[in-house]
């Protein structure tokens, strides 16, 4: 939707903006997407729901102007793309995912001019926005369909995947995506690490899964406590902002936490040194830098502080993924 080349392609856009997530999230809520896996009139799917037959209609032809159907005289269908990450039970399925983000408060500007104005104040719904437990079976959804997907296709690229028999997620959240890595392979054992009031959520995750007799929980600071050893995979997704404090000091732990020829996978913003992007990574974190909070990861401070923690080995990826474009540094216990 953004193209930095076209300010104003941009600008005319921006009226339209709300109305365009405000139509995609009320069609998830509503979960039309897998109601149109076969063509469909207006009356049919009205009938069926038991929805507005106008209002249906208006919610159809709203999704075909933004490409998201195709239409063929009076019928409505998927296009493929949509079929992939918008029907609920598809491996690739972005909706609850897109709900959280969306939906999540913490996320909004607010007054921008009067922070600027004034300087930082910290807001009670952005310092909210960082109770990670509070999120509760949300976030588990969060992490759940696209995420989980996008994450299997990263590890199964690695050449050492199939060797990997016991992995950490580190910071692990509700635990669906460490759940996932260790349900891909049989036999694989896991440890889902994340501080402790995520124990409950990081459990019913557990359990929801049927992982108990391979999944455990370790709980901590994972800068300054024990988070164990013996692994052949530590993930850590989205943890960089916080871990970046630890320094060279985390990156060692990491390493000494790894069996000979394990790796650490870590998924982070990337963000370009002169912040000239990645655009979503740098809006997705200004409602915290406005407040004073200075967090986001510069492309290249995970590799410096890992080569500094003893990895001799660190490769760099960036990816687009659900949730914007992400570095990917893969560190190598060579």
């Amino acid at each position: 939707m953004i193209n930095k080349a076209n300010i104003y392609e941009q600008l005319t856009a921006l009226p339209y903006l709300t109305a365009y997530q405000q139509l995609i999230q009320g069609a998830i809520e509503l979960d039309v997407f897998s109601n149109l896996e076969k063509p469909v009139t207006t009356k049919e799917l009205s009938e069926k729901m038991n929805w507005n037959e106008g209002n249906t209609f208006n919610l159809l032809k709203g999704l075909y102007s933004l490409g998201y159907l195709e239409r063929k005289r009076d019928t409505f269908c998927n296009m493929p793309e949509t079929s992939k990450y918008l029907v609920k039970g598809k491996a690739a399925y972005m909706g609850s995912m897109l709900s959280f983000f969306c939906n999540n408060q913490g996320m909004s500007l607010g007054n921008v001019a009067q922070q600027v104005k004034e300087g930082p104040k910290p807001q009670e719904q952005t310092q909210q926005s960082m109770d990670f437990a509070s999120y509760g079976d949300a976030m588990r959804d969060a992490q759940s369909g696209i995420r989980q997907y996008e994450l299997l296709e990263i590890l199964r690229s690695l050449p050492e995947y199939k060797s990997i028999h016991r992995i950490l997620d580190l910071g692990c959240g509700a635990g669906c995506l460490g759940i996932a890595a260790i349900q891909d392979v049989s036999n694989r054992t896991g440890v889902l690490f994340d501080r402790p009031d995520m124990q409950s959520l990081i459990e019913e995750s557990i359990e929801l899964s049927n992982m108990q007799d391979s999944v455990s929980v370790k709980t901590g600071d994972f800068i300054n406590d024990d988070i164990g050893g013996g692994y052949d995979l530590i993930l850590c997704s989205s943890i960089m902002l916080f871990a970046i404090a630890g320094g060279a000091n985390f990156f060692a732990k990491l390493k000494k936490a790894l069996n000979p020829g394990g790796v650490v996978v870590c998924l982070n913003e990337g963000i370009e040194p002169d912040y000239s992007g990645p655009w979503d990574m740098i809006l997705g974190y200004m409602a915290f830098n406005l407040q004073g909070m200075p967090i986001g990861v510069i492309k290249g401070q995970i590799a410096d502080a890992a080569k500094a923690g003893g990895f001799h080995s660190v490769e760099n990826r960036s990816v687009l993924l659900s949730t914007g474009m992400h570095d990917i540094n893969i560190l190598r216990n060579e």
